[in-house]
């Protein structure tokens, strides 16, 4: 049965698909910086182990460039994380005024049969009593 809910049914479910492609996309972007924290991490010690065997190779400016490579990854999984915070509060209450509109519609489909039911009731009421008095007539002519 159709509600006068169901166009905001469909726009809630839309929003709630969207938010939900976009929490993966942001989960997908914190693995990708923690996977690239993780090579940086070994780039740095890699690159420290073969500069302590020759005395004369400096690793100072690779390792400098590392770490704000590993800072700037730090920062992006900060605000990604923020970002992911955001959608999931997005996604709690586009659930709640989804779970709320659906119970609307719940409530006026039920209502709609209540009163379905009722109009049955009434109409067959109207045609027992109409019966009723037909056969009450009918007495009072045979009895006469």
């Amino acid at each position: 049965m159709k509600t006068p809910y169901d166009s905001a049914l469909r726009i809630r479910q839309s929003e709630i698909d969207d938010v939900r492609v976009a929490i993966s996309v942001q989960v997908n972007q914190l693995t990708q910086i923690e996977n690239s924290k993780a090579v940086v991490e070994t780039r740095i010690q890699r690159e420290t182990e073969i500069a302590a065997g020759d005395a004369l190779m400096s690793s100072f400016a690779f390792v400098q460039r590392m770490r704000a490579e590993r800072a700037r990854l730090n920062s992006d999984k900060v605000k990604a994380d923020t970002r992911l915070g955001q959608l999931r509060t997005e996604a709690v209450a586009a659930y709640g005024a989804l779970r709320a509109i659906e119970t609307a519609a719940d409530s006026f489909r039920a209502e709609a049969e209540s009163e379905l039911a009722r109009a049955e009731q009434t109409r067959s009421d109207d045609f027992a009593a109409t019966a009723f008095v037909r056969r009450q007539a009918g007495m009072r002519r045979n009895a006469q």
